[in-house]
């Protein structure tokens, strides 16, 4: 077993800007369904879910209006990015956009960072795809 470095990380799948950061989190509902005569807690699984942001410093090349994280903001289906921490270990998902934050420091860097979720419909038994290795 060897430790990852985040130091070849990406996010790949059509947005803007050098992005040196991101987080998913990956979750699954449960719901109780303890009735009275159940001596411990019965519980069922639920549905998929994944939430997660990325972040980095803006780049001049693409107009940000037009980016992708403002278009995902607006799309109904979704977009298709990949999560990568190193070369064979990602997280690839269909996901919309729901926030983007930008901001600029006099003495620092034009900033950008994204929100994002599992995009609606996503209906397989697996909304992701997870290859580690």
């Amino acid at each position: 077993m060897a430790a990852i470095s985040g130091n070849t990380g990406s996010v790949t799948g059509g947005v803007v800007g050098v992005l040196n950061t991101w987080s998913a989190t990956i979750s699954r509902a449960v719901s109780d369904v303890t009735g009275f005569g159940n001596s411990g807690r019965h519980r069922i699984l639920g549905v998929y879910d994944m939430t997660g942001s990325a972040g980095g410093i803006m780049d001049d090349s693409t107009s940000f209006v037009s980016s992708h994280e403002i278009a995902a903001m607006t799309a109904t289906t979704g977009a298709s990015i990949t999560l990568t921490a190193q070369s064979g270990n990602t997280i690839g998902a269909n996901v919309v956009v729901d926030s983007v934050s930008l901001g600029s420091s006099k003495t620092g860097d034009a900033t950008l960072s994204f929100n994002f979720s599992l995009a609606a419909g996503t209906t397989t038994s697996s909304p992701f795809t997870i290859s580690w290795s």
